[in-house]
């Protein structure tokens, strides 16, 4: 079945409440993600060759490798080629996912919207931004993160990643998050 293609701002439309004004859409570049993901996309295609010469007998003077005997000759090297095969698609898969993600900055919270397999939409309170973290690039892009979340040790962050012009978004980030912060 085809999808139709994805409207952003329709998409962020749908999710406002009546009187609600956008301050700023975006989404994160798919280049970032991949330039993110990169060692994994590495590591999978050494894992694949690794496990496809190991699958194959070679003799010749260069190389010469023996391929073991029974089923542990086609069980080893082929997890080593499924493992490389699933990093590399899991990255394709981040690429994709990264081109249907929409964020939204409105006078009252800020909207993460996913629509790849399913639909799902992550609200966050002015109240519940409890930092505001900026990494930037040097093209002024980068990653704003204005939520943690822990559990024990482990943190969980919220954020906009691969957007243009981060600092200009994270004012509008701290500026909503000044107003949660008066109304209570």
């Amino acid at each position: 079945m085809f999808r139709a293609i994805w409207d952003v701002e329709s998409e962020i439309r749908n999710e406002l409440h009546p009187a609600e004004v956008i301050v700023w859409t975006g989404q994160p570049t798919a280049w970032g993600t991949f330039v993110f993901k990169w060692p994994d996309v590495f590591l999978g295609v050494l894992f694949s060759i690794l496990g496809s010469i190991l699958l194959l007998p070679a003799d010749n003077k260069v190389v010469s490798i023996d391929k073991p005997a029974g089923i542990m000759g086609i069980i080893f090297p082929g997890i080593f080629a499924l493992i490389g095969i699933a990093a590399i698609a899991r990255v394709v898969f981040e690429v994709i996912a990264t081109s249907r993600t929409a964020y939204a900055v409105t006078d009252r919270r800020l909207l993460i919207i996913r629509n790849m397999i399913r639909r799902r939409v992550t609200t966050i309170a002015p109240t519940a931004i409890n930092v505001v973290e900026v990494r930037e690039k040097w093209d002024r892009s980068g990653t704003l993160t204005y939520r943690r979340e822990g559990d024990g040790d482990s943190v969980k962050k919220f954020g906009f990643l691969g957007i243009p012009d981060v600092r200009e978004v994270a004012k509008h980030v701290e500026e909503l998050r000044m107003t949660g912060k008066q109304a209570s």
